[in-house]
């Protein structure tokens, strides 16, 4: 019987019989008054009547009936809801949703109930909650309701704006996305996702210079990002292929190709006078030629780099200058140009392959990036391609990945090198550099300059080892003889073997005249690790001593490991001796020429090689030493044509400034008025563009062994 009843009061229900389907439930409940379903249904019922007192009073007995009733919470909540019962209405509806979490009703429900107790923000969250599980379900016009009416109630929820943007792109409403989206971004501007969602909306509209800049926002703000990495590029190589088509749709004429290639041949045959005036001409009659645009500021920074390497130091700032003002009138054409996106390119006008060299592939990175936080340059998103066959060093390229946004994809970078070509950051990453004052001073000067700067302002290395790195680092050494709780240093001593150019032999040493250097440090207790390659001449077999360069050990991040976890480094004048620096290690640095070449950190020691004039049969003095054509002269060649010698560092001078370095790195130095006053004279000495920065420190010893090479000792 009761069964009849219940089924009858159902049908009675589904006809829209409400009064008798009441009666009938009411009858059913006589008969089996534990059948929870009766109650259940007759409270539904009663509710479609407005009768929520009784509603109420069934929903109560379905639930006492069966604990786990989930729409008997949620109608007990509705109910009460309309009696104004809101603490109850809301203790229901959470019930409800804890025993089902995904039905997005019962969050509605909790959402107008919540509001009406007046929690607004509790009352928006809810709402979002329904949005979301609308959004999954793909019901996006619910779930845009739900959305903006949580941001109704809660203009400040930062992710609803978000979340609303995402649907309404679901649903093609672009504008309104764009517009949502842009909100986000007022309330929560530190947050990188809303940045990276108006791109992915901006680029379906093919607003692609607006997608780049949220890109490059969405980038600058959690390098993590990895997403809007991939986006970006993706948006500038479709910037470089459209610059492409434009070029090939406006070419040039027979006439105006004609002279290009002129100009292309002169600069082959090295006449670069001549191909300037040809491609000066060719953008007189074709001025927005790109291609012409570019070997123009070819020709002018080989020019360039000749006087450099002729010891014509202003000549050559001129013509880089000359450069760098034609090359930023074609960046400032580019559509990109004001959107503050740069390249470094593996090469620059030179076909220089500078990442090919450990000492620029540290001291190049890590000026450009001090430069940019000091404010010395213009802040921009800046991209560093890298072909990992060209680099030396791959271990020390990823240190730089936190600061720099690195590509190391080939096929991407030869999609992207014709558009980095158009958008180098040329003046900040030469081997001239623009200062923040517009000052333009070779690469070793303007470090100085920054570092100087730097270290007065108290700001720590940029780089540090990473955990992984010391721990396999510390194996390696232990599996090499060296106790874990040793401390070591390193020694590299540059040679001619690595480059092989004979350009520059005036800068390598002979690693024999650094015995007595060796033998101070093991009779301290230390280890020396002896880096380089396997072409370096051997060591002879001794204490406490490890000649690393020619063992299976030798690796990428291994000489990393050495170089940031040295006691202090002892090297001469090579790229390596620039590794330690940008981990804030000290160096000791030796047979330094030019003097210019001296190491940039306070934290460092060195002397320099003496010249010998063998036309006059003397040394040069310190000033002599300094003047343009010497300042960064790199060119042995040139040097030995002008009847310049250089004269290595003996035994003793390396070992006093090693014993030196020991005494400051234990604080035990103690410099005398005399040594203060002749460090004083020789940092006065004046550059070729004013006052040396003078951050690391001359031998003690070494300057009162020369002073009479144009310092005065006090009182004398």
């Amino acid at each position: 019987m009761t069964v009849s009843y219940f089924q009858k009061a159902n049908k009675l229900k589904q006809a829209g019989l409400l009064a008798e389907a009441i009666a009938c439930y009411r009858q059913a409940i006589a008969l089996n008054p534990n059948f929870y379903l009766s109650h259940h249904n007759l409270g539904e019922t009663l509710a479609k009547l407005d009768r929520w007192e009784e509603a109420v009073t069934a929903c109560d007995r379905a639930i006492q009936l069966n604990p786990n009733s989930v729409w008997s919470y949620y109608n007990l909540g509705e109910a009460l809801a309309k009696l104004c019962r809101w603490e109850d209405a809301i203790a229901s509806y959470r019930r409800a949703i804890e025993l089902s979490p995904d039905f997005y009703r019962f969050y509605t429900g909790l959402g107008a109930a919540l509001c009406k107790q007046g929690d607004r923000e509790a009352a928006a969250a809810s709402y979002c909650q329904a949005a979301e599980i609308l959004a999954k379900q793909q019901r996006w016009n619910e779930a845009e309701s739900c959305y903006f009416q949580a941001i109704k109630l809660n203009p400040s929820v930062k992710d609803s704006y978000r979340n609303l943007a995402e649907t309404l792109t679901k649903q093609q409403q672009l504008e309104v996305a764009i517009a949502t989206t842009r909100k986000a971004i007022n309330l929560a501007p530190e947050q990188a996702e809303n940045y990276c969602q108006l791109g992915e909306i901006l680029t379906q509209q093919n607003r692609r210079i607006e997608a780049i800049e949220s890109y490059k926002k969405a980038i600058v703000l959690n390098f993590d990002r990895e997403l809007s990495r991939t986006n970006l590029v993706n948006l500038l190589i479709e910037q470089a292929e459209i610059d492409g088509e434009k070029q090939k749709q406006n070419k040039p004429s027979v006439g105006e190709e004609a002279l290009f290639n002129l100009g292309n041949l002169l600069i082959q045959q090295g006449k670069l006078a001549e191909a300037i005036e040809i491609y000066q001409k060719v953008l007189e009659l074709k001025p927005h030629w790109t291609e012409a645009c570019l070997k123009l500021v070819e020709a002018w920074m080989k020019m360039s780099w000749n006087f450099y390497d002729a010891g014509k130091l202003y000549e050559s700032i001129d013509s880089a200058e000359g450069a760098i003002e034609i090359y930023n009138s074609q960046l400032a054409q580019h559509p990109l140009g004001n959107l503050g996106i740069r390249f470094i390119t593996p090469e620059y006008f030179t076909n220089w392959p500078w990442l090919g060299a450990i000492g620029h592939l540290a001291l190049n990175i890590d000026l450009y990036i001090k430069m940019g936080i000091l404010g010395w340059r213009p802040e921009c998103h800046t991209i560093l391609l890298a072909p990992p066959e060209q680099v030396i060093n791959p271990c020390l390229l990823d240190y730089w990945r936190p600061y720099l946004h690195i590509i190391t994809d080939p096929p991407t970078i030869d999609r992207l090198l014709p558009l980095a070509k158009t958008m180098r950051c040329l003046e900040y990453t030469l081997y001239h550099i623009k200062l923040a004052s517009g000052q333009m001073v070779d690469l070793g000067y303007a470090f100085a300059t920054v570092q100087k700067q730097w270290q007065t302002e108290a700001k720590p290395p940029l780089l540090s080892l990473s955990p992984s790195d010391f721990e396999r680092g510390w194996n390696c050494l232990q599996q090499l003889g060296v106790p874990k709780n040793a401390w070591f240093v390193c020694l590299h001593v540059r040679e001619d073997g690595f480059r092989r150019e004979g350009m520059t032999t005036h800068r390598s040493a002979d690693v024999d005249t650094y015995s007595l250097a060796i033998e101070s440090i093991v009779a301290r207790g230390g280890w020396v690790i002896r880096m380089g390659d396997r072409t370096m001449k051997p060591l002879p077999p001794m204490k406490q001593v490890i000649d690393y360069a020619r063992t299976d050990a030798k690796s990428d991040w291994m000489d990393v490991f050495l170089s940031a976890e040295c006691r202090f480094f002892l090297g001469s004048a090579s790229g390596l001796a620039c590794v330690p620096l940008v981990f804030g290690v000290p160096s000791a640095i030796t047979n330094t020429w030019p003097i210019s070449g001296r190491p940039q950190s306070n934290l460092d020691l060195f002397i320099p090689k003496l010249a010998r004039s063998s036309v006059e049969n003397r040394y040069l003095t310190f000033e002599e030493a300094l003047l343009p054509r010497f300042f960064f002269n790199l060119n042995s060649k040139l040097l030995y044509s002008w009847g310049i010698q250089v004269i290595d560092n003996t035994p003793e001078e390396i070992d006093e400034l090693v014993l030196e370095m020991f005494d400051r790195l234990e604080g035990k130095v103690q410099y005398t008025e005399n040594d203060e006053a002749l460090l004083l004279q020789f940092n006065s000495l004046r550059s070729p563009y004013g006052p040396n920065p003078a951050n690391s420190r001359i031998g003690r010893s070494f300057l009162q062994k020369y002073c009479h090479l144009g310092l005065r000792q006090r009182g004398s």
